[in-house]
Order: C-alpha cells, then structure tokens, then sequence
C-alpha cells in the first residue's frame, strides 16, 4: 500500500533508535544499504547494523499474508549472500488493522526456518513518547495509547516547536500513519487544526501525488488520492483532477476502502 510504505518508510530510514531498541533489545549503530542482490530490485524495508554487529533485518507489514515467511526466508538468503554473515534477526512488524494471524515459520521435510513477528499495538507507546527523537514520537501513534490526551498533548507540543517546512512534514506523516487508527486520527486533526496550523497539501510537490503519477498505474494512483483524501480531507473533485481520475472511481474506491 503506497500510503503506508511511503509514511512508515521515511520514518524508520532516519533510524529511530529508540524504537530500534524496543523491538531488538539492542542499540543499533548505523543504517544499511537495503536492496538486495537479486534478478528483480528486491529492497528490504530496514536493514541495521546493531552494536553487537549483528543486522537487523525488519519488514513492515499491513495485512495478513499466507506467504509471509517464504517472503522472510527469500530476504534471509540475500541478506546473507550481500554481507557474508549469518548473524542475522529478522522481524514482521504488523501495522494492520485486523488482528495479526500470519504464521511465523516453516517447517517442512529437510526445512525449518522461523523469525520474530510483532503486532505493533502490543508496544507499549510510553518509552517512544519519552525519547528525544520526534520520530520516535510519530511512530508511537501506532502503538498501544494508554492515555490519549498525554499522547496528544506531547506530540502538539513537539510539533510547536518545528518551522513551518517541518512542521508541513510531520503533521503528513502523522496523519497518515494515525489513519490506522481512526479514533485517534479524528483528535489529532482536531488538535492540529486548533493549536498548530491549518491543514495545507501542496500537491505538485507531495510525494503521494508524485509516487500516484509516476506509477502510472491505476491501482498507484487510487491509493493516493484515497490517502489526500482520507488523511489530507482534499476535495475529491480536486484530487480527481490532478490525478486524472473519475470521480466515480474515487468514490467507488473510498466506499471499498471504509
């Protein structure tokens, strides 16, 4: 889904080092070339080199998919073909919407292979919201929110504190991650538009638009203008218009979507 792996993608390509930790125990000491050596342009979501120089190899997820650790293997393998070592954790980091209920392994005649899965609800958001990088604090709308108010009122305040190009910046990525969660979704609007600033999408310069229109495929251009739509509250006539898509397939596409 473009929406998500563009949001969740930039996020965790600054290395996050608080929620590295969360997930691994362990410090993680710098970013790795992802693509991977393959005939196809096979790219990981995030590769790590963490402190005891093991690599950390994590892929995001948004639904539950039967095939998953034939994926996680067929990475396994590249992984290990690009950097020679076999000290290698792996991790399924669930985002979705529906509970998670991917199997975790294989184990079949001459093959067992398994790695760690985790629903990102089970995190509890508190340590993210304590840590001194930001994007640690926008990954924490996908947690487990205990309190949402603190929640809300921590991440207005650090976004208070951005110039209007950061701040422009976060609040895309914020919104399009809290879409996952709906009910905090509609506070956070709110919030935004309350105490921070209006909600502006310069579209020519977005990279939703531009990934919809460089696609060149309907399925990539449906899932941006459901993304300006939903996330941004964008008119659906003026999506329409610059993605070239008819309205009525933007409508079909948003009550499918609900």
């Amino acid at each position: 889904m473009i929406k998500i792996d563009i949001t969740l993608r930039s996020v965790i390509s600054k290395l996050p080092h608080k929620f590295i930790e969360i997930l691994t125990n362990k410090k993680g000491k710098k970013l790795l070339d992802t693509s991977l050596p393959d005939v196809k342009d096979k790219r990981a979501d995030l590769l790590v080199e963490m402190e005891d120089n093991s690599i950390f190899h994590l892929e995001l997820q948004t639904n539950n998919d039967k095939n998953m650790p034939f994926r996680m293997l067929e990475y396994y393998l590249l992984i290990r073909q690009k950097f020679n070592t076999h000290n290698i954790f792996q991790m399924v980091l669930y985002v979705g919407k529906n509970p998670l209920s991917m199997p975790d392994y294989i184990k079949e005649n001459f093959l067992e292979f398994s790695y760690i899965q985790k629903d990102i609800r089970n995190i509890n958001c508190n340590e993210l919201l304590n840590s001194n990088d930001l994007d640690d604090k926008i990954l924490a709308v996908l947690c487990n929110i205990q309190k949402e108010d603190i929640y809300l009122n921590t991440i207005i305040n650090e976004l208070l504190k951005l110039d209007d190009k950061e701040k422009k910046d976060y609040i895309k990525k914020l919104l399009s991650l809290s879409r996952y969660r709906p009910k905090i979704n509609e506070k956070l609007i709110l919030r935004i538009k309350e105490k921070v600033m209006p909600i502006v999408i310069d579209l020519k310069n977005d990279p939703y638009f531009i990934q919809g229109i460089q696609t060149g495929k309907e399925e990539g251009k449906i899932e941006s203008a459901i993304t300006f739509i939903k996330d941004f509250h964008l008119p659906i006539e003026e999506v329409s218009k610059k993605l070239h898509i008819p309205i009525e397939t933007i409508k079909k596409a948003l009550e499918s979507n609900k």
